[in-house]
C-alpha cells in the first residue's frame, strides 16, 4: 500500500515528506507496500500464473526463473487467531510449503482494529516458527470494512500519467476521508460494456492507520509486508483456484467475531458482513494445528447463524442483480463444526459445501496433511493472501 500521492513514485522512491515526524514515518513505513487492486481472475476461465493481472505500485523487477521460485506467505490476523500459509508455484498449480494457526489473547483484535500489536507480532512470531517459515515475502489482508471500493469510468485514450491524474482528482470526490489520511491505489480493468471509449478503473482506498497497524504488529513478529489486500479479493482468488467456472458462486466466511457472504460473477465481488460472535469453544475457535479429538456432537451457541447466512446472502444477490446460486461454500473455523453445514443446507434450501481450499494443490513433506486436511477451512483467507502475492510476483 503507498500513500495518496499526485505522482506516482519511482521505484524504491519515498513519497514527499508530511508536516510532522509521525505522518512521515507513516508513510516510508507504507511507501513499500500497497493496498492491493491487482483484480483475482474472473470465474469465466481458469486461473494461470503463466498470465497475469497487471499490477499497480512499482515491485521490483526480477526475471521469470526468480518469479518461479518466489514463495509467498499469506497473513490473516483475526480476532481469535493469526493464521499463516506458505505457498510456491509448481507446474500450473501450487504448493503448500508451511501453514500455522496461533492464537492471540481476547482483545487484541476487535473488528478487525489492532488494540494490542505487541501481542499480535508475538502470535505472528510464535505462527512463523511453529510453521518452520523465515521472512520473505507477505500479503496480508485488511477487513472489507475498512476499505473504500470505486469503480470509475475513465477516458480509455489517456496516458498513464494522465490516467493517474485523473484517478487522483476523483479520488478526492469518492472518499470520505481527508485525503491525506487515506493510501489509494488503482487499476484499469477492461472497457466498459455500455461505452468502449471508457474504461473501468478500480479505485481502492483505506485509512492510513489500518494499514499502520498491521505493519507494526507484522515488523514486531519479524516480518515486512510486501502487499495488502481487501480479504474479499483474497477469497475471490482463492475461489478462483478451486471452483467450477462460469456460474455464480457464494461463499460464506465465519470467523470468530464476523460472518461474510461474498459473492462473485465474473469480474463482479459483492461483499456484506455482519458482527455474530462465535462461541470460543467451538472446533476451529482454539487455534490449535494439532487434530482435534473429542469434539461435541451439537453446535451450541451457532443456532442464528443459518437465519443471519440468509440475510447476507439475499442481500448480496439483490446486489449482484442474481436471482440464485447452485451452492453455498463455507469458510473459517465454523464451517468444520458437526452438523453445521447440514443445517446451514436445510435452512437455506440450497448446496452447502465446505470449501477445500488446498484441493489440487501439491503439499510439502515437511506438512502434515492430515492437520492441514482438518483446518482447511480457518485457513481459507491466508491461502487467498499468498494466491494474491504469487499473482504480484508473476506481474
Amino acid at each position: 500500500m503507498r500513500p495518496f500521492a499526485r505522482r506516482r513514485p519511482k521505484a524504491g522512491e519515498l513519497s514527499e515528506p508530511r508536516a510532522t515526524t509521525d505522518r512521515q514515518a507513516v508513510n516510508e513505513a507504507l511507501v513499500s507496500s500497497k493496498v492491493s487492486s491487482i483484480a483475482p481472475v474472473p470465474l469465466d476461465a481458469r486461473p494461470s500464473h503463466r498470465s497475469p493481472s497487471t499490477a499497480v505500485g512499482f515491485a521490483k523487477r526480477i526475471t521469470a526463473t526468480q518469479r518461479l521460485r518466489r514463495r509467498w506467505m499469506g497473513l490473516d490476523i483475526g480476532t481469535s487467531a493469526v493464521k499463516v500459509v506458505e505457498l510456491s508455484p509448481l507446474g500450473e498449480s501450487f504448493r503448500v510449503e508451511a501453514f500455522a494457526i496461533e492464537p492471540v489473547p481476547a482483545g487484541s483484535v476487535v473488528a478487525g482494529n489492532i488494540s494490542d500489536a505487541g501481542a499480535v507480532g508475538e502470535a505472528i512470531r510464535n505462527a512463523c516458527k511453529r510453521a518452520g517459515v523465515k521472512p520473505g515475502k507477505v500479503c496480508a489482508g485488511i477487513r472489507n470494512s475498512a476499505v473504500v471500493t470505486k469503480t470509475l469510468d475513465m477516458d480509455a485514450s489517456l496516458t498513464d500519467r494522465e490516467l493517474e491524474a485523473e484517478v487522483s482528482l476523483e479520488a478526492e470526490r469518492h472518499i470520505p476521508f481527508p485525503i491525506d489520511e487515506v493510501a489509494i491505489d488503482f487499476e484499469p480493468m477492461h472497457l466498459s460494456v455500455h461505452d468502449p471509449s471508457k474504461v473501468n478503473v478500480l479505485l481502492v482506498a483505506c485509512r492510513l492507520e489500518h494499514v499502520a497497524q498491521r505493519q507494526e504488529a507484522a515488523a514486531l513478529g519479524g516480518l515486512r509486508l510486501d502487499v495488502v489486500d481487501i480479504e474479499s479479493h483474497a477469497a475471490h482468488h482463492a475461489l478462483a483456484n478451486i471452483v467450477e467456472y462460469g456460474n455464480p458462486v457464494a461463499l460464506a466466511n465465519v470467523g470468530a467475531a464476523t460472518s461474510t457472504v461474498t459473492l462473485v460473477h465474473g469480474e463482479s465481488v459483492i461483499t456484506r458482513e455482519e458482527q455474530f460472535d462465535v462461541p470460543p469453544d467451538l472446533p476451529g475457535q482454539q487455534g490449535a494445528v494439532a487434530p482435534t479429538h473429542g469434539r461435541m456432537h451439537h453446535a451450541t451457541g451457532l443456532e442464528p447463524l443459518p437465519g443471519l447466512l440468509t440475510r447476507l446472502l439475499r442481500l448480496v444477490l439483490l446486489a449482484g442483480r442474481v436471482e440464485t446460486v447452485d451452492r453455498l461454500l463455507l469458510a473459517g473455523g465454523v464451517a468444520s463444526a458437526p452438523g453445521f453445514a447440514e443445517r446451514a443446507a436445510a435452512h437455506l434450501d440450497l448446496t452447502v459445501e465446505v470449501a477445500d481450499v488446498f484441493r489440487g494443490m501439491a503439499v510439502s513433506q515437511n506438512v502434515d496433511k492430515a492437520s492441514l486436511g482438518e483446518h482447511a477451512p480457518m485457513l481459507y483467507t491466508a491461502c487467498g493472501l499468498a494466491l494474491r502475492g504469487l499473482a504480484e510476483a508473476r506481474a
